[in-house]
């Protein structure tokens, strides 16, 4: 590092409480993390732009040695202060730039994969603008340094720097040297009008402006539209994590994408005022109420699996699709979640030491042993060789409430869709059931079966809910029907159980032809039907088989539903498939109400 880079280190890291100032007094953010080398920028994985931010960790990267060489060193709060703008004002949180990203992709029907570059330029409008402004920062300055271009570059770069013109009144050609057509120059008048109207709710302006861009979009523009604003782009794939709130889409978010030109709010034909008393739009409450007058809530709206999964991946480039996917599930199941019933037994039951066994991944870290652990091995592995102390139990005086265990069943054969491309309300349930039986401190074990052909489930009883939602959110697409022979598998993980187990299988009237279906030879040979009756008397917990059948349909199988109900499963029809939230909703009070 030369002595030249020290010294613009120090000078930096002076100012940056007076950076922090700009936005608020009470404003509080580390320090940045300062790349003064390629391999430390690389490290930090900033590649594109000579700064970014990482809203996971609420972090501000820039890379010193890259600002030296584009001569902005002499910009220590314009650039400190725009990074921290990113954090405070615009997007803000991950959750945000989800949203946020979300519009813009409306706005650009066959060119969303450009929806990250556009959201950033976007974003950079209303910060860039608001330093300028109200602080007198030299903004304006970079872009002179950064350059237009030229003629064979970016026609909607330039587009960009003369709204930049625009909304700082600055004699025309200061930042854009080539020349504008009338129509490039009205669409600029538009696109900083819209700026200045959606100042204080800049999430409603993002798709006009998106539509505003997507007239200029062709393969070659933004491949040079990227080479010029490259080292700008500081807030693509700021996330490294996965948002909640993202799987409903927002009141605004599904209306019409305006072009600006015929936004009433910027054409000036409706607006309140804006940030400066000159013009402004709609809160979004103000739109809401406007929109829905007697006050009633509108039906939530979710996004596909597929939107959401290229959604995230925008958001986040290194996320795996089978996180995204369970993460999806999850988030769609939380409204629906309850307590898993309780069982209260006669007597409490005094813990006394027993033994050791394995600590699963999921479990409170409080359980670990490590005396034990490391005496076993050495080499700690989390969920492998460590080690919790098993207790017994002496009776005690007090009553206490102990929640079954869960086993859920899917039916995953050809007939059920992939809950990967589209929604699976099965699916959905088995989540709906699984996560609140967790929440309540049971364990769970899943099972996916297509039979004849495939089935998967969970390595026994689990208490983490990564494995469930990972297997939940597998698809088999084999066979007709659950392979009622899957019950063994649970019955040889209840060997060492001590709670008793609900059943709970969600399949189709299919279900009665595994029943009859027959193992193993000659004497051995044992039908579908007593595998059902041990595996619940085994179970000890009782059992529910959910079918996706009509009433009508039903009675073509009276018998068949008489005689698993006389085995003691509680038989439940669904007419629809949409219809099994309520019934996972309501599966707890119905059948382990509190006696």
């Amino acid at each position: 590092m030369s002595e030249n880079l020290n010294a613009v280190l120090e000078r930096w890291r002076a100012l940056w409480p007076q950076a922090l100032a700009l936005w608020s007094s009470y404003a509080r953010l580390s320090e940045p993390v300062w790349c003064l080398t390629e391999q430390d920028a690389q490290r930090e994985r900033l590649t594109m732009s000579f700064a970014m931010i990482r809203l996971t960790d609420h972090a501000v990267v820039l890379n010193l040695q890259d600002i030296a060489e584009r001569g902005l060193t002499e910009f220590p709060l314009e650039v400190m202060g725009h990074e921290i703008g990113h954090h405070i004002y615009c997007p803000g949180d991950l959750t945000d730039q989800g949203r946020l990203l979300a519009r813009v992709r409306r706005g650009l029907p066959g060119f969303e994969d450009q929806a990250p570059m556009i959201a950033n330029l976007y974003a950079d409008l209303f910060i860039n603008d608001r330093l300028q402004r109200n602080y007198g920062l030299r903004l304006d300055k970079i872009y002179v340094v950064l350059g237009d271009g030229g003629k064979d570059g970016s026609v909607l770069w330039r587009l960009y720097l003369r709204m930049y013109e625009h909304l700082w009144r600055l004699e025309r050609g200061t930042l854009v040297q080539q020349p504008l057509t009338d129509g490039q120059e009205g669409d600029a008048r538009l696109g900083a009008r819209l700026i200045r109207v959606y100042a204080r709710d800049w999430l409603k302006g993002a798709s006009s402006f998106a539509a505003l861009c997507l007239s200029y979009m062709t393969e070659k523009e933004n491949k040079a539209l990227r080479k010029a604003a490259g080292r700008l782009l500081d807030s693509e794939g700021a996330g490294g994590e996965l948002p909640d709130g993202l799987t409903e889409m927002d009141a605004d978010e599904q209306g019409p994408v305006l072009h600006p030109s015929e936004d009433p709010a910027v054409t000036g034909e409706a607006g309140a005022a804006g940030e400066d008393g000159t013009e402004g739009g709609e809160s979004s409450t103000e739109q809401e109420k406007r929109d829905d007058p007697g006050g009633h809530k509108t039906l939530a709206r979710y996004r596909g699996v597929d939107a959401y999964r290229e959604l995230m991946k925008q958001l986040n480039p290194f996320a795996k699709d089978d996180d995204v996917t369970a993460h999806y599930y999850r988030e769609r199941a939380r409204p629906y979640l309850i307590r898993f019933p309780e069982r209260i037994t006669t007597q409490a039951q005094e813990p006394i030491l027993e033994g050791l066994e394995t600590w699963d991944i999921g479990r409170p870290l409080t359980e670990v042993d490590w005396v034990e652990s490391v005496t076993h091995s050495p080499h700690v592995v989390p969920g492998v060789t460590t080690l919790a102390r098993m207790y017994g139990d002496t009776p005690g005086e007090d009553p206490k409430k102990e929640p079954l265990d869960l086993y859920i069943g899917i039916d995953c054969s050809g007939s059920m869709p992939n809950p990967r491309k589209t929604l699976s309300h099965p699916v959905l349930a088995g989540f709906i059931v699984a996560l609140s039986a967790l929440r309540a401190g049971a364990r769970v074990m899943a099972c996916l079966s297509g039979e004849p052909g495939k089935s998967i489930a969970t390595d026994g009883f689990r208490r983490d809910h990564e494995s469930v939602s990972h297997l939940l959110t597998d698809y088999l697409g084999s066979g007709y029907s659950y392979g009622i022979f899957r019950l063994d598998d649970m019955v040889a993980s209840l060997t060492f159980r001590r709670r008793p187990t609900h059943v709970l299988i969600l399949t189709d009237t299919d279900i009665f032809s595994s029943l009859a279906t027959t193992q193993g030879k000659d004497k051995a040979t044992r039908s579908g039907w007593s595998c059902a009756e041990k595996a619940l008397r085994d179970a000890g917990g009782g059992g529910t088989l959910l079918l996706h059948a009509t009433a009508q349909h039903l009675e073509r199988f009276a018998k068949d539903v008489a005689r698993v109900k006389a085995q003691g499963w509680r038989v439940v029809n669904v007419n629809d498939w949409e219809d099994v939230l309520e019934f996972a909703r309501q599966f707890s009070r119905q059948l382990w109400g509190k006696p």
